[in-house]
């Protein structure tokens, strides 16, 4: 736990010494909003989508016309819904996403907009809850790997420095050593631009 705490926080100064340097030339975005959170794979029959939370602060900067690159900090979930035992597996992550997009003005307040890319995630704290009496850490699930990694795509609208955005996540890790492999998010999210 150490280990990771100690990445996330040299990810964090590492990220913040990036946006203070270039931050005149771009712009931050802050969003948040629901997540629909899902595991896809070999090992995931009889699972159901866990809502949850996301929020995110980016960091967009033009380099040709309306395409830019987008890199930020993410905090939401993964996880999923067992009905048939009443149990659920939530873990609480923090992502840098790394994406490249397209922001198309259609009038002077109007823009679309679309990007994708890849991001990088660790699991900070969550559990397995199983018929609400047995709660298990995801610190003391037997081979449970905490990093993930994957492909990000996003839609959105924009509304002057207003944003509505759909955004999907897919992760390629198994969770656990023969558990669900493949954590799938989608996000539905409001943002602003700074």
């Amino acid at each position: 736990m150490k280990k990771i705490f100690l990445m996330l926080v040299a990810a964090l100064m590492v990220g913040t010494a990036t946006v203070n340097a270039q931050v005149k030339g771009g712009e931050l975005i802050l969003r948040g909003g629901f997540a629909a959170n899902n595991f896809k794979g070999d090992n995931t029959r009889g699972i159901d989508m866990l809502p949850s939370y996301n929020f995110s602060l980016d960091y967009n900067k033009t380099f040709y016309k309306g395409a830019y690159w987008n890199v930020g900090v993410m905090f939401g979930t993964r996880g999923f819904d067992v009905e048939d035992w009443d149990g659920k597996f939530r873990a609480h992550n923090f992502n840098i996403p790394f994406t490249v997009g397209y922001k198309y003005n259609l009038t002077n307040n109007f823009a679309l907009d679309g990007r994708f890319g890849a991001f990088f995630g660790v699991d900070m704290a969550g559990k397995y809850e199983v018929d609400d009496d047995d709660d298990i850490k995801i610190g003391d699930i037997e081979d449970y790997k905490r990093c993930d990694g994957g492909i990000m795509l996003g839609l959105g609208v924009w509304y002057k420095r207003v944003n509505f955005e759909y955004t999907f996540k897919r992760g390629f890790g198994e969770a656990w050593d023969d558990g669900p492999a493949g954590a799938v998010n989608h996000m539905i999210r409001l943002g602003y631009a700074f």
